[in-house]
C-alpha cells in the first residue's frame, strides 16, 4: 500500500527547517572562513598569525589539488558546507530577497469569518478525497487510483491575520521564472518528476494550456514542469493521458517542504470564456510523509478531471544537464528518454520529429552520486542506449555511430556545478563533460 501524502502545513516547522540546517553548517566552519569574521577579532587575532595562516591555507590547496588522492569521503568533510568565499553551499538561498510586502494582500479583501469559512470547505473536500481513496484502499481496489494530494484554501486565517502564511513563505505573488544559475555543487536531496497525466484517457482530443511550476528551497520562485499560453496549448491525443514535459531551468532542490504552484485550462472553440478548468491552486508537499528513494503517485483533483503525477526524492543527487545537437536533411522520428537512479520509469526528453541542424533539446534530471544515468535514442524501431556515471563519463555506448544523421550527432552529459572550489573528485562527478557518437562528414 502506498503511504498516503497528506501534507501538514505548519509555517514555523517550516522555518526552524531551515534554521537548524542553518546552525548544522555553521558548527564547524572551515578555516579558511576567518576572514569573515568581525574586524575586531580580526585585529584580535592578527598579531604575529597572518604568515601562519597564508602558510596553512597554501598547504590546504596543496592538499586539494592532489586530485588522485581525494575520495568521496574525504571531498565531503573537506567544505563543511561552504565555498571558497566563505558562502553556505545549501540547497536554498540563505540571503533571499523576499518582497517588501509586510501583509498577504490576498487576504486583505477578507475577514476573518470569511477565511474560516474557505479553510473549513477546502479541508471538508480534502478530507471527502482522502476519504474515498482509503476505501478503495480496504477494499482493494485495483489498479488503485494516485494518492489525492491536499490542496492548499486560496485565504487562511494567517493571510488575514496578518500572520506569515504560505504566500509570503513561497512569494507567490510574484510570477516570474527562478533563477537558473546557483553556487551549490554538493549532492544533496533533490525531486524528480516523471510525468504528468490526466487522470482517465481521453474519448477525444483536447488541447491543454497554462502552467505547472514547483516553488523549491533553493528560491521559491516558478520552475516549470509545463507551460503553455491559449495560442500555443498541447493537444492530447484520443486515448492518451500524459502531457509533454518541458525541462525545469535548473534541478528541483528540497528540504522538507516545497509548493506546487499549478493553473491548467482545458481550451475550447471560441473565447476563453469558453474554456474549462483543469486545475488551478497550490499544494505543499512533506518530503517526510512521502519519503525517499521510491515511485510516489499524487494527484491534483479538479472539477472536471485530475491530473496525477509520478515523481521521486532522491538523496545526495546532482543536477544533470543532457544535451543533444545534431543535423538532418530528412524529417526524422525520435523519441529519447532517460532512466535514472535505479528507476524503471522513463522521462520523456524528447518525441517528435526533428529536421535540420543545431540544439534538438536541453534537459536537467536528478542523478544519485552512486548511481547510472541511462539515455535511450529510439528510432526506425532500433533503440541506442548510453550509459553514463559520475565521476566515470561513458560507461557504456552503441558500437555504431546513430543513422539518420547525415553530419552529426552529439551528446552532451554535463553533472553540474556553479562552485569555484572543489576535489578533483567532485569536480569530475559534477563537471563531467562527455560529447558522443559523433559522426565525421
Amino acid at each position: 500500500m502506498e503511504e498516503i501524502l497528506d501534507p501538514s502545513i505548519l509555517s514555523r516547522q517550516f522555518m526552524e527547517e531551515i534554521r537548524c540546517a542553518l546552525e548544522e553548517a555553521r558548527e564547524e566552519p572551515d578555516r579558511k572562513l576567518k576572514t569573515l569574521q568581525l574586524p575586531e577579532e580580526e585585529e584580535e587575532g592578527s598579531r604575529g598569525d597572518t604568515v601562519d595562516e597564508e602558510e596553512e591555507e597554501e598547504e590546504e590547496e596543496e592538499e586539494g589539488s592532489r586530485g588522485d588522492t581525494v575520495d568521496e569521503e574525504d571531498s565531503d568533510d573537506e567544505f563543511k558546507g561552504f565555498d571558497e568565499n566563505g558562502d553556505l553551499c545549501l540547497p536554498f538561498v540563505v540571503s533571499w530577497d523576499p518582497p517588501p510586502v509586510l501583509v498577504c494582500t490576498a487576504g486583505a479583501s477578507f475577514t476573518m469569518e470569511e477565511a474560516e469559512e474557505i479553510v473549513d470547505s477546502v479541508n471538508e473536500r480534502n478530507d471527502d478525497l482522502l476519504s474515498a481513496w482509503c476505501e478503495m484502499v480496504n477494499n482493494k481496489v485495483t489498479p488503485l487510483p494516485a494518492t489525492p494530494l491536499h490542496i492548499l484554501p486560496a485565504i487562511t486565517t494567517f493571510c488575514v491575520s496578518g500572520y506569515e502564511c504560505y504566500h509570503l513563505r513561497y512569494w507567490t505573488e510574484i510570477t516570474s521564472e527562478t533563477d537558473p544559475d546557483h553556487p551549490y555543487f554538493k549532492p544533496c536531496e533533490m525531486m524528480q518528476v516523471f510525468s504528468l497525466g490526466l487522470s482517465s484517457p481521453l474519448t477525444h482530443p483536447v488541447n491543454i494550456y497554462g502552467y505547472f511550476s514547483v516553488r523549491d528551497n533553493w528560491e521559491p520562485l516558478r520552475n516549470y514542469l509545463f507551460k503553455r499560453s491559449r495560442a500555443d496549448p498541447a493537444m492530447i491525443s484520443q486515448g492518451c493521458s500524459f502531457l509533454p514535459l518541458c525541462s525545469p531551468c535548473r534541478g528541483i532542490y528540497v528540504l522538507q517542504f516545497f509548493l506546487v504552484d499549478i493553473e491548467l485550462w482545458i481550451k475550447e472553440e471560441g473565447e476563453a470564456s469558453a474554456d474549462k478548468l483543469l486545475f488551478s491552486g497550490y499544494v505543499e508537499i512533506d518530503t517526510s510523509w512521502a519519503g525517499f528513494e521510491r515511485m510516489l503517485r499524487g494527484r491534483f483533483q479538479g472539477d472536471y478531471l485530475g491530473l496525477n503525477m509520478e515523481f521521486a526524492f532522491l538523496g545526495h543527487s546532482i543536477e544533470t544537464l543532457i544535451e543533444v545537437e545534431a543535423e538532418a536533411k530528412q524529417p526524422t522520428d525520435v523519441r529519447i528518454s532517460a532512466l535514472t537512479s535505479g528507476f524503471d520509469e522513463e522521462i520523456s526528453l524528447y518525441d517528435g520529429k526533428f529536421c535540420g541542424s543545431g540544439s534538438m533539446f536541453k534537459h536537467f534530471v536528478a542523478v544519485k552520486k552512486q548511481e547510472e544515468l541511462h539515455v535511450v535514442l529510439k528510432m526506425d524501431g532500433s533503440p541506442y542506449k548510453w550509459t553514463f556515471k559520475a565521476g566515470a563519463g561513458v560507461a557504456a555506448a552503441p558500437e555504431h555511430p546513430v543513422p539518420g544523421f547525415t553530419q552529426y550527432f552529439v551528446m552532451n552529459v554535463s553533472f553540474r556545478t556553479r562552485g569555484k572550489t572543489a576535489s578533483t573528485w567532485q569536480w569530475s562527478c559534477i563537471s563531467n563533460n562527455v560529447c558522443i557518437s559523433e559522426i565525421d562528414p
